[in-house]
């Protein structure tokens, strides 16, 4: 029997939440999400099983507009000298995403960071937009941005930054 409730809380970095089922915490995988990313207020409809740590959720459906949607996705292929990449996604099976570098995280696109997006329709297909890095590609970006190598006016922060050039 189908159930309803509020996202309680979910961490997308980490891949599950919980869902308030009555006053009751049941336990979200993202793998019962079928690749849609979900946050706090999201409505759901889901069935209650017992697990070995506890009730967790399962046969999960999303309720919400299309447009306000996100993925989880996986950066396939990026092309920096092109500007251009795919992404695929559990929520897409069978179909690459077109990504711009102007929707990645400081126009980089990683291959095999996983990522979140929301997804447009073009005349050419879906089209990834608002597109973020999750996990060990999300720090990595984090520790190069707070290093100086990003903004550094050398690219794609491959550059020496200051240890090539005179320093006074």
């Amino acid at each position: 029997m189908a159930s309803s409730g509020t996202v309680k809380s979910y961490n997308a970095h980490k891949g599950w939440g919980f869902i308030d089922f009555n006053g009751t915490d049941i336990f979200l995988n993202k793998k019962d999400l079928k690749g849609i990313i979900v946050e706090q207020g999201t409505q759901l409809t889901f069935n209650v099983v017992q697990a070995d740590k506890g009730r967790q959720a399962n046969d999960v459906t999303v309720i919400m507009n299309p447009d306000d949607a996100q993925y989880l996705g996986e950066i396939k292929s990026f092309n920096p000298a092109k500007g251009f990449g795919f992404i695929t996604a559990e929520a897409f099976p069978g179909q690459d995403i077109f990504v711009l570098k102007t929707e990645l995280p400081n126009g980089m696109g990683p291959q095999g960071a996983q990522c979140k997006f929301k997804m447009a329709m073009s005349e050419k297909g879906p089209t990834a937009k608002e597109v973020a890095l999750l996990g060990k590609a999300s720090q990595q970006l984090y520790e190069m941005k707070v290093m100086g190598l990003l903004d550094s006016g050398m690219g794609m922060g491959m550059g020496m930054g200051m240890m090539g050039g005179g320093m006074g």
